[in-house]
């Protein structure tokens, strides 16, 4: 069996029609944590996860294989979400914010 390596992704996200927040966000940061043997799979079960909570991937914002180092600095609010991975093999965080009512003005005469 190979080694899992734990894989540390963030994409800027957005939510699909089915989204319970579709109405309310316009996106979000998603930050996974996800144990995989390599990029490609760690990405592809990612995407997956993503999708089953009615998310759109717009970009990848940032990835790396986290080394013990990394696990030990972990801010709080992603020690738990490390925590969850161990666990369950994946975990993710969604970060998102509000959609912004466009105001039009006339335009000048």
């Amino acid at each position: 069996m190979a080694i899992q390596n734990p894989l540390f992704y963030q994409f800027e996200v957005r939510p699909t029609a089915e989204n319970p927040y579709a109405d309310t966000l316009a996106g979000a940061l998603a930050t996974v944590i996800v144990f995989a043997e390599i990029e490609e799979i760690g990405r592809a079960r990612s995407g997956r996860y993503i999708a089953r909570h009615h998310w759109e991937i717009v970009e990848v914002k940032r990835f790396f294989r986290m080394d013990a180092r990394q696990i030990a600095d972990l801010q709080p609010h992603f020690r738990n979400l490390y925590r969850q991975a161990e666990q369950f093999g994946i975990a993710t965080r969604f970060d998102g914010w509000a959609r912004h009512e466009h105001h039009h003005r006339p335009p000048p005469r």
